[in-house]
């Protein structure tokens, strides 16, 4: 589980981080001291739980979610039922009406009570389940529309997904369909053996053939890049991917 921090002191994000490991153990936590530094890291990489402090300089935790929420919607993506999980941490608790209108999951006010925050965290840990295990259940067949037609692909044949401007192009063994849909879309639709390793790739794991810091190759013979902030996680997923289908 990935969760990050955004707050400009450091002893509340020090705080929060001690809470969190005390909670959950194992998980990533990253932080950030302002909401320009949690934006940029939004472009790259998009986190499953999100402790925002509102008011920050520059800027704030609601120009951060909002910004975040804009983007979204302009990739086709819900507010509702995604992640991040956005829980608000502040001091000015008449912030909360405002808030929810940028579909936080939460709001804790400081200081922060760790009773409040273990409740907190627990139902967004349930909440993050839920939607992780939406996410896994794996789709027998996509459904593919290419101009006019609708077609079923399934999803055990696809090697991996290219995206191409407003297309994507469904990469099978012998066979490219290109359709008018996003990656996005796609990477929600698909199954957990799928990994997203680059802005415009999506692969399956089960046609890796082998990889390097910078590419995959496909058992097809096809060479895609991997993004530098996405190796390592896909590394990690691919190593389960692997462990489990030895069993």
């Amino acid at each position: 589980m990935n969760i990050a921090i955004c707050d400009d002191e450091a002893y509340v994000r020090s705080y929060l981080r001690g809470l969190t490991e005390k909670q959950q153990s194992g998980c990533r936590i990253t932080e950030f001291s302002s909401g320009k530094e949690l934006l940029t890291h939004l472009e790259k990489e998009i986190p499953d739980i999100l402790f925002l402090d509102i008011s920050m300089e520059g800027a704030d935790g609601m120009e951060v979610a909002r910004k975040f929420r804009i983007r979204a919607g302009e990739q086709g993506e819900g507010a509702w039922g995604s992640l991040p999980l956005m829980i608000f941490v502040t001091g000015y608790p008449e912030y909360a009406m405002e808030a929810f209108s940028v579909q936080a999951f939460q709001f804790l006010v400081k200081p922060v009570k760790e009773q409040e925050f273990a409740a907190v965290f627990a139902q967004a840990v349930r909440e993050y389940r839920c939607l992780t295990d939406r996410k896994s259940k794996e789709p027998e067949e996509l459904l593919i529309r290419i101009g006019n037609i609708t077609r079923k692909v399934s999803a055990e044949d696809i090697y991996y997904v290219e995206s191409c401007n407003r297309k994507v192009i469904l990469c099978l063994n012998n066979e490219k369909i290109i359709s008018y849909d996003r990656i996005s879309r796609l990477e929600e639709e698909l199954p957990e053996s799928f990994f997203r390793v680059h802005r415009g790739y999506l692969i399956n794991m089960k046609y890796v053939e082998r990889y390097s810091r910078t590419e995959v190759r496909m058992k097809n013979g096809d060479t895609l890049l991997i993004s530098k902030y996405k190796y390592q996680e896909f590394v990690k997923a691919y190593l389960n991917y692997i462990s489990e289908e030895s069993h």
